[in-house]
């Protein structure tokens, strides 16, 4: 995505994105965040909210590749926002892909 698209991307909480089947990576300042956000102790958090990723490359936020995140609300909010995954964070502007690209509202949209 071109930097001038990424500028005037504009998130439409649709939760789209977070329906796109794959795998949520979490780094280890991720699980620190997470943790604190929710309340209980980054191996507690680990335990119950990871797994290892398929290719034991590190951790995954814990789901079904084709499910939802396990942090979107039925009101395609996040949950966990304000501690979100760095991978979340750094939607658009740092990776995309063909899934998402084709479900994301605020990609799609006419550009002024």
């Amino acid at each position: 995505m071109a930097a001038e698209s990424v500028e005037r991307f504009t998130c439409q909480r649709c939760g789209a994105c977070c329906r796109v089947p794959g795998y949520v990576r979490v780094t280890d300042e991720d699980c620190e965040a997470l943790a604190a956000l929710l309340g209980v102790s980054v191996e507690a958090f680990i335990a119950e909210e990871t797994d290892l990723a398929p290719a034991r490359t590190g951790l995954v936020l814990k789901g079904e590749p084709n499910a939802p995140c396990r942090f979107l609300t039925a009101e395609n909010l996040c949950r966990v926002h304000s501690a979100a995954p760095k991978q979340c964070r750094d939607y658009p502007a740092r990776w995309r892909s063909e899934a998402i690209e084709a479900v994301c509202a605020a990609n799609r949209r006419e550009q002024p």
